[in-house]
């Protein structure tokens, strides 16, 4: 019977000594996890778009706003703790991105320009702009 799961990634911990004939199913799932932090998620967003809490430490958001403000909302901070949101207006719309969350003591964050970039990660009680580009 495997342990409890680690807390960040869900990872199967194979009991010493118990497990048998289990453990390479339990190792080869988690390097199917490891495998996947590999490379950073991309979604394409042309509508109000709420982000969800996935297992990747990063996540990459490329909006296309057209002519119209389009409302990006981040999650919970409390729930992701630790993770990053990469949110690029990808398009040269007249529309800018409404980034909704706590963020550096404002209520959202405005991505404006074509290719401008801003890069948020939870702090667990707020999202903090560690880039913009």
């Amino acid at each position: 019977m495997p342990g409890l799961p680690t807390p960040i990634l869900g990872l199967t911990v194979p009991t010493v000594g118990g497990d048998n004939n289990s453990w390479g199913g339990e190792l080869n799932g988690d390097l199917a996890i490891l495998d996947n932090l590999g490379a950073a998620p991309i979604v394409n967003v042309n509508s109000a778009y709420v982000a969800i809490v996935g297992d990747f430490p990063e996540t990459v958001y490329r909006v296309a706003t057209g002519g119209s403000p389009l409302t990006f909302t981040l999650p919970t901070p409390a729930s992701c703790a630790g993770k990053i949101f990469t949110v690029k207006k990808v398009d040269a719309g007249s529309g800018y991105v409404n980034v909704v969350g706590p963020i550096d003591g404002q209520s959202s964050y405005f991505v404006v320009n074509q290719f401008a970039v801003v890069r948020l990660i939870s702090n667990g009680g707020s999202f903090d702009v560690i880039g913009v580009y």
